[in-house]
């Protein structure tokens, strides 16, 4: 069986974002045993996403005079690198439209250098949060085009990190004879993560992917995922078993089943309208995330792994640090010893 690992989203934004938050989570990730360490990535961030998409933290915390701290994704890479040794730390996912592929692929392979190759580079085309805090708009980039704009950045970062001379021609970027180096310390390059629930990001991993990250699907939709990736995979001539299979999930862990539901469904309905697919009723989100129990939490992890799911990237739901080291401590005593050999 494939190896099963296990992140933590750490709060990069939020009501609880901050630098000490940020630092101290990553370190109590790698000292209890997580594989890796993830930030998320917007750089126009409105307050009422602050208040209504949390995906750090917790609804709890929130408070009225909270700015909209969003702490740059790649920015915290570089900080976490030189405060971690072990874990893997990865972005889930840059708004990749809204970078310039030339100079994310240099500050990715310096990343890979300064992480010492544990960097994941998580890509995405932008989400509903960054139409509702007019991201586009504001680095003057066509939402209708994400699609476009994100698959040519993807091969022109490609070309970057694996020509010496490197040479791209697209629709919407092109150069010759780039020589931009230092090339990635993992060869070829990073692991791409694609982010995205839909048939066209499963089809894209498949293409060009190392990995799928989607949030918002349930066990089947999960598995019905992964098997377009792999068909699409092999298609291009490439090894489907190579792709990581991931997901990025929202949980909560107590020992009590409803102390689990009492910190997590405040938090869903709060950003209920926000999130990539709507919430009509919570158990849409109960079919699709993980909450409950120490054995709910177990049965909840296998049924995803069943569906072909090598990697979990926890946005583990707290209203203080505290309690999210609690529940850490829990994941790491009751649900990693499980998964190791």
């Amino acid at each position: 069986m494939a190896k099963i690992s296990f992140g933590i989203r750490v709060p990069n934004s939020g009501p609880l974002s901050g630098v000490e938050n940020i630092v101290r989570t990553a370190q109590k990730a790698e000292e209890l045993g997580f594989d890796s360490i993830f930030v998320h990535d917007h750089v126009v961030w409105s307050t009422e996403m602050h208040r209504h998409h949390i995906s750090s933290g917790a609804h709890e915390a929130l408070a009225d005079d909270q700015s909209a701290d969003f702490y740059e994704a790649l920015t915290v890479i570089g900080y976490l690198a030189a405060v971690t040794s072990r874990v893997q730390i990865g972005v889930a996912c840059l708004v990749m439209p809204t970078r310039n592929p030339i100079y994310a692929a240099k500050q990715l392979a310096t990343l890979d250098h300064l992480s010492n190759g544990r960097l994941i580079a998580g890509v995405g085309l932008g989400s509903k949060a960054s139409q509702s805090s007019n991201e586009f708009e504001v680095f003057g980039v066509d939402f209708k085009q994400r699609a476009r704009l994100t698959d040519e950045y993807i091969d022109a970062m490609r070309a970057i990190w694996t020509q010496p001379l490197a040479t791209y021609h697209g629709r919407h970027v092109s150069f010759d004879d780039a020589e931009i180096y230092p090339k990635p310390v993992q060869q070829p390059h990073p692991p791409i993560w694609v982010g995205g629930w839909t048939d066209y990001a499963a089809r894209r991993t498949g293409r060009v992917g190392d990995g799928w990250v989607p949030g918002w699907l349930s066990p089947k939709e999960m598995a019905r995922g992964a098997e377009i990736v792999r068909d699409t995979a092999a298609e291009y001539g490439r090894d489907p078993g190579a792709i990581t299979i991931a997901v990025e999930k929202l949980a909560v862990i107590k020992r009590d089943r409803d102390a689990a539901l009492e910190r997590a469904i405040p938090t869903v309905r709060t950003s209920s309208t926000t999130y990539e697919r709507d919430v009509d009723d919570i158990s849409f989100a109960l079919d699709r995330h993980i909450f409950g129990s120490v054995d709910d939490v177990k049965r909840r992890v296998e049924e995803f792994v069943e569906a072909g799911v090598t990697h979990f990237e926890l946005k583990l739901i707290y209203p203080s640090i505290d309690d999210l080291e609690d529940q850490m401590t829990l994941w790491a005593d009751e649900i990693l010893p499980l998964y190791r050999d």
